[in-house]
């Protein structure tokens, strides 16, 4: 199975979502590879740390779209689950991203300007539906605090897209950061509520999956 994890934005959380699903995953027993095609290789970089003592984690750079799509299939042949790490721009890359994801996730945070760069991702995810019906696309809200009322009126903006959005959040946590610097993920940290709303958002993945 394939889960990419794509905007058109920056700084939204791709490489975290990537990593700690990849952690999540891996601790369930999955055999798992991030693909990372970022040119900034943070999935990469971040594989270089991560200790020999943790659950294995293959991490890969691929940076075009005819690289992806000739490598793909084999690493989903050789693995269970395989998340693609995507890069923020509006090139083919992109949209091969979508295609390829038996499920796609949208990460998005709280704020306006993730909002509006929303609109150009519909473009890209329309046109993707239209070579690939059956796209599996939801955004993920990051950083996110219910007690904000801005972050509650993103999610009710949300609601009104033809994407939906999951059930599961990822709070604004320091735990996020320092994991990641240590070449882990908040399931093996110190967090337990990080740890909690990974679990439970790696768990909605694999029942969409199932479906």
């Amino acid at each position: 199975m394939i889960i990419s994890v794509t905007s058109l934005k920056g700084g939204v959380g791709k490489s975290t979502i990537s990593q700690n699903l990849a952690v999540c995953f891996a601790h369930m027993g999955y055999k798992v590879a991030i693909v990372d095609t970022d040119t900034n290789a943070s999935s990469v970089h971040w594989s270089g740390i991560r200790e020999e003592d943790l659950p294995h984690i293959t991490v890969m750079g691929i940076a075009t779209s005819d690289a992806l799509r000739k490598n793909i299939k084999q690493l989903e042949k050789d693995y269970d689950l395989v998340i693609i790490d995507g890069t923020p721009s509006l090139s083919k890359l992109v949209s091969t991203i979508i295609i390829l994801g038996d499920v796609v996730l949208i990460p998005i945070r709280p704020s306006g300007l993730d909002i509006w760069a929303t609109e150009k991702f519909i473009e890209k995810y329309d046109q993707a539906k239209a070579l690939k019906e059956d796209v599996k696309a939801f955004f993920i809200l990051n950083e996110y605090n219910p007690r904000v009322s801005l972050n509650q009126s993103i999610k009710e903006a949300l609601a009104e897209l033809e994407i939906d959005t999951l059930k599961s959040t990822l709070r604004h946590r320091i735990a996020y950061e320092e994991a990641v610097v240590m070449g882990m993920g908040v399931y093996e940290y110190k967090d337990a509520k990080a740890k909690k709303e990974v679990t439970a958002l790696a768990n909605e993945i694999l029942k969409i999956i199932s479906k």
